[in-house]
């Protein structure tokens, strides 16, 4: 089945991940982060976040802050413009990771050690995005925003990512198991993990000004919902922490498997990406207006809507190649 086809082939990309031990951010400069905070940064995040060490160069027009944008439905929101090109090169483990040019690329903005979310604490996150309906990611894959874990300082897993992979939009995150192995820096956590297939006919997931709101309270004994204006679209009871200590947030393009194109003849074209209202806090209410009717959506239960299908991936093995199972849905309601 297309659907099946395409889950498989977010596998690789699910559970690919580096420790990383070099230091990881570049303080922002007085003005940078007086711009972050009144065009774009919201709550805990305002004043606190950092860029990413491996990001491409900051060339003129690589990003710049507008008072006013506005879709083709009335809204407008102030906020941060991205135009990544391709020609854009960043750290070499970005750009050539695997020993293969054209691999990654990246302009994020994270959170300091000292701001992350440690372990067993309930956050509330709030990301708007709008993409171009031309914006195309045919055989690659684009993360809006996502997650890593740490264990003490260094980050040796992914976390929680949502994405537009080969033109799908798709929402990743960790199950409850995972293997350790060791590599150059120490050691590598590979977690089993839910990839979430959502369905654009059920709601426009780009052209328009799209608010995400995450709930997730990163503990052994966890939860992870996530709400798409206003909808909720996925809800996971479990273990969403892995052993972590704490938990690291991130925006911003960060775009990967390029190679996967280029090496079918495929043209990576330049990403206008726009962001507006990043945010973190204690309470929903903080961040969204009307908080009593999205947790009113709320079960004590694990559930999806408005999505295509789900599945379970395991990572590569030393002797395996990586899997992943279709887990029914909409036959199973209850996939998780």
């Amino acid at each position: 089945m297309k659907k099946t086809l395409l889950i498989l082939s977010v596998c690789l990309f699910l559970f690919s991940n580096f420790s990383y031990a070099e230091k990881q951010h570049t303080k922002m400069k007085k003005k940078e982060k007086k711009d972050f905070a009144h065009f774009v940064l919201k709550a805990q995040l305002d004043n606190k976040m950092v860029f990413t060490k491996r990001n491409v160069p900051n060339r003129k027009g690589l990003y710049k802050f507008f008072d006013k944008f506005e879709d083709n439905m009335g809204v407008s929101e102030k906020g941060i413009e991205f135009n990544l090109s391709y020609s854009d090169i960043g750290d070499k483990n970005d750009w050539v990771r695997w020993g293969k040019p054209g691999f990654a690329q990246r302009f994020q903005i994270m959170e300091p050690y000292k701001e992350t979310t440690k372990k067993g604490k309930t956050k509330w996150y709030r990301i708007a995005y709008f993409i171009p309906n031309e914006i195309d990611t045919e055989q690659h894959n684009i993360s809006l925003f996502d997650f890593k874990m740490l264990y003490g300082k260094p980050e040796k897993a992914v976390g929680p990512s949502f994405n537009y992979n080969n033109n799908k939009f798709i929402w990743l995150f960790n199950g409850p198991n995972y293997r350790i192995a060791k590599n150059e820096v120490g050691e590598q956590y590979f977690f089993e993990g839910y990839v979430v297939h959502f369905d654009q006919k059920f709601k426009p997931l780009k052209g328009k000004w799209v608010n995400i709101l995450v709930n997730a309270k990163w503990a052994k004994d966890g939860f992870l919902h996530l709400w798409i204006d206003g909808k909720l679209r996925s809800s996971y009871f479990g273990d969403v922490l892995g052993g972590a200590s704490s938990v690291r947030f991130k925006f911003g393009p960060y775009r990967n498997y390029m190679t996967a194109a280029t090496d079918k003849g495929l043209k990576i074209k330049d990403a206008i990406i726009r962001y507006s209202n990043v945010g973190k806090a204690d309470t929903c209410d903080e961040l969204w207006s009307g908080c009593d009717e999205v947790k009113g959506q709320l079960k004590n239960q694990s559930q999806v809507h408005g999505v295509i299908g789900v599945a379970l991936c395991k990572p590569a093995d030393e002797d395996k190649e990586g899997t992943c199972e279709d887990l029914g849905y909409p036959g199973n309601p209850k996939p998780f």
